[in-house]
């Protein structure tokens, strides 16, 4: 099996990251309008520390946009985490995927991202937050998992 990668992109970080990247643009825009119309030590300034913004608005841009969850031939993992975020299929037991769907003004985003809960086959139970993602999404997520699973699961005559 290739490396399957399921983006997972939040849609209130995708707006802050489109509208920082947007801010930057407008800055450089500005940016070359003063050092063409003044030559000076803070045109250049300005210029310089723009540069440095453009790199770092791409790197950012790229990062938010590689997160999601990369299903190998022997693993899964969620590359939004730093550490416990890779699984072992044959360490799973199964999986159940969690959303609040119902309606209330009183709810906060958090309390609305997508929720992996990953039972292992050692007793333990590790539960991931995915951050908000759709119900679609999300059960495409669910199903992925549990056909690997399923893939991955000795055969009765083991």
């Amino acid at each position: 099996m290739k490396n399957k990668l399921y983006r997972i992109i939040s849609p209130v970080t995708l707006l802050v990251v489109l509208a920082l990247d947007a801010a930057t643009v407008a800055y450089a825009v500005f940016a070359v309008k003063k050092l063409i119309q003044n030559v000076s030590v803070y045109s250049v300034l300005f210029a310089i520390i723009d540069l440095f913004a453009i790199v770092v608005a791409v790197l950012v841009s790229k990062y938010v946009v590689s997160q999601g969850i990369v299903f190998g031939d022997e693993t899964f993992e969620f590359t939004a985490h730093d550490e416990n975020n890779v699984f072992n299929y044959d360490d799973v037991e199964n999986i159940k995927i969690h959303k609040d769907t119902k309606a209330s003004l009183k709810k906060n985003f958090n309390d609305r991202q997508s929720q992996v809960i990953i039972t292992l086959k050692n007793g333990g139970v590790v539960t991931v937050d995915i951050g908000l993602t759709s119900m679609k999404k999300l059960k495409k997520i669910e199903n992925e998992i549990n056909s690997c699973l399923l893939y991955t699961s000795p055969s009765p005559r083991d």
